[in-house]
């Protein structure tokens, strides 16, 4: 796990001092060790020490020190968080001289081991015990299609240096970041916003569409593009190839993976079978680290199911001496899941780890937390997250698996109730549009009826149409009065016609790219790599494929985790119906001790944005109903302030 960096320079001039500039910044990513190389047309290239090199690899191989002035084609930075060989001999970049390759990895490709016992049959001989060069000798034997035979997270820029060809690499569904920026004079492709901003090329224009949407729905990180107008992100399962023999910094963008559901024939025990045994497998290869590896634990199903599932492994193994785990708890107790943490805990006899992310804290850390995200968040709760990494760095562990992604593919948020009654309407199965419903009257004393009208609605068409509105509101949004311009269409998405279409939207634009940018960057800000198990490609084909039902049955959702882990987990966790996440008690902050610093900086807000993102007017009228209990809570104040506070860093 590292920061990487890559210039190719587009016109002559520009020296290493832009390399070192954009490599210092992310220190925090790599506080292990730091290198360079540089290349240009005719020569092979050359690997440099930094300032920050470890002296072991400085022992070991001599490298010079790279200084300001020097001049080159593509230039490589890297930052690295040593987790495999921790000897000098993992040192990055690298060098593959015989197939003429070079490398800045960031991430892990988990099953490395497998991909290196299958080259070795074919004659591959290896100097290092990193997967960073199991990568290099698998491009070389395979081409890009040794994409398709890696499991992890990782984002890695290869530079063949005798075609003079450049690739840059996303994994399947984007767990690591990779930006772009096309200057004038270069192209960079780095691991965070903040290197980019670095360059002499770069001048700020805030990307309007992006931002009052955000303002007005939360929504981030939906497609390629980001709140910089001139930078984006490669997309998940996507590289770019360039041709760097020529001058200019054209690209092409291709797509080298697309989740293709494997749908399910079987029965649901057999189904309940293999999703253990691809969830077990999933976690075990993740445990695969030179160091120790933690867990993030809320007490909640996934997270319990990661803690629970690696004790059980570690002890199979006879390497068990307790894991340790961070939580993060309030002394409120409809904000604190303690007592559920506590109990997988006692199960797996861990070592537990406690911080108590406070108002207090928020204040003081503000600056730092939205320094690191590169792009505003949408709530505090992202920073109850930034807490439990710091834990996690004070306790002085480097690497933690958690639960993210399992939601998303498991129907674990609300709001899938329209969608899941439209599918099986669609699909003719009325049988189980009547159990749900029944179902749901025996629970909660009703019938389902606005889900059950907007399905029909949407499987019949126009013959329902008086019956509700001609647009569904979704994620019940605030009205957006006090974004200034915004178009009523900003509230709105097209309404998904089944479970799995809804579940592929959540994967590939809500919430989920934005809350694997938030734990990238929180836990990288504390030199932290996270591992997520659930974001396994052959877990996710496998559950997308499943039938409705085996995911949210009866209203009880992620159904067919709750009956993969019993016996594992511990009874209370497999029996809970509450979700919460990472949560801070906002609403109690911003209307208790708070007060003052909320409302002052939704004042400062106004008088700097009213009249082009923001309506200062109805903000303020916005804010105050909410405040005096005239309107229901929500993150629009958070919004504000986070939105203000990160344009003041960037603009």
């Amino acid at each position: 796990m590292c920061g990487i960096l890559s210039i190719i320079n587009t016109k002559p001039g520009n020296g290493s001092e832009n390399l070192l500039k954009a490599c210092s910044i992310i220190k925090h990513r790599g506080p292990d060790d730091e290198g360079f190389l540089t290349w240009a047309a005719g020569t092979d290239p050359v690997i440099w020490a930094g300032a920050d090199t470890a002296s072991s690899t400085h022992d070991f191989w001599k490298y010079n020190t790279l200084t300001a002035g020097q001049h080159f084609k593509v230039g490589f930075g890297h930052r690295r968080l040593s987790i495999l060989d921790l000897s000098p001999a993992g040192h990055q970049p690298m060098v593959y001289d015989k197939a003429g390759l070079a490398i800045s990895f960031n991430g892990e490709v988990y099953n490395y081991l497998e991909i290196k016992a299958e080259l070795e049959t074919e004659g591959h001989h290896f100097h290092t015990t990193t997967d960073t060069e199991v990568i290099l000798h698998a491009w070389e034997h395979w081409g890009v299609k040794c994409l398709d035979k890696f499991n992890g997270m990782f984002a890695f820029v290869i530079l063949d240096y005798r075609k003079q060809k450049l690739f840059a690499v996303r994994d399947r569904f984007g767990v690591k970041p990779l930006y772009y920026f096309k200057g004038e004079s270069a192209l960079y492709l780095a691991s965070e916003i903040k290197q980019i901003r670095t360059s002499p090329d770069f001048k700020f224009h805030l990307e309007e569409a992006i931002a009052r949407k955000y303002l007005a729905t939360g929504s981030t990180d939906q497609s390629d593009k980001t709140f910089y107008k001139n930078i984006e992100c490669i997309p998940g399962g996507s590289y770019i190839e360039m041709d760097i023999s020529k001058d200019g910094n054209d690209f092409a963008i291709k797509q080298w993976y697309t989740l293709k559901p494997k749908k399910w024939t079987g029965t649901f025990d057999e189904a309940v079978a293999e999703f253990r045994r691809l969830l077990i497998d999933a976690v075990s290869l993740r445990l695969r680290s030179d160091v120790t590896v933690g867990s993030c634990l809320s007490g909640g199903l996934d997270s319990s199911s990661i803690v629970c599932i690696a004790a059980d492994l570690l002890k199979a193994k006879g390497e068990y001496a307790g894991q340790e785990t961070v939580t993060a708890c309030y002394d409120i107790a409809r904000y604190d899941e303690w007592k559920f943490a506590e109990e997988v805990i006692k199960k797996t006899n861990s070592t537990p780890h406690k911080t108590f992310p406070s108002f207090q804290q928020l204040q003081d850390e503000i600056d730092a937390f939205i320094f690191h995200q590169d792009e505003p968040t949408g709530s505090t709760s992202q920073f109850s997250q930034w807490a439990v990494f710091k834990a996690t760095h004070d306790a002085g562990l480097k690497v933690m698996i958690d639960g993210q992604g399992a939601d998303e593919q498991l129907a674990g948020y609300g709001g899938n109730d329209i969608p899941f009654y439209t599918g099986l309407m669609k699909s003719g199965q009325w049988g189980d549009v009547i159990e749900e419903s029944k179902t749901h009257k025996a629970t909660t004393g009703g019938y389902p009826k606005s889900s059950l009208l907007a399905a029909a609605q949407l499987t019949f068409g126009k013959t329902l149409s008086s019956l509700l509105p001609q647009r569904l509101r979704v994620n019940n949004m605030p009205p957006v009065k006090f974004v200034h311009n915004t178009e009523p269409a900003y509230m709105y998405d097209a309404p998904a016609h089944s479970l799995q279409e809804n579940l592929l939207r959540q994967l590939y634009q809500e919430p989920l790219p934005a809350l694997l940018r938030y734990e990238d960057h929180n836990s990288m800000a504390w030199s932290v790599e996270s591992r997520t198990p659930f974001m396994d490609y052959r877990l996710l084909e496998f559950t997308m494929g499943l039938p409705p039902r085996y995911l949210l049955k009866n209203g009880v959702r992620k159904h067919i985790l709750r009956e993969a882990m019993h016996g594992i987990i511990p009874e209370a966790i497999e029996n809970r119906r509450d979700k919460m996440g990472f949560v801070t008690p906002e609403e109690m902050w911003m209307k208790g001790e708070g007060k003052a610093w909320f409302t002052s900086e939704i004042d400062k807000a106004c008088k700097k944005f009213n009249g082009t993102i923001l309506n200062a007017a109805e903000t303020k009228i916005y804010f105050n109903e909410m405040m005096e209990g005239k309107r229901t809570f929500d993150f629009v104040p958070w919004r504000i302030i986070c939105f203000s506070k990160w344009m003041s860093t960037v603009a």
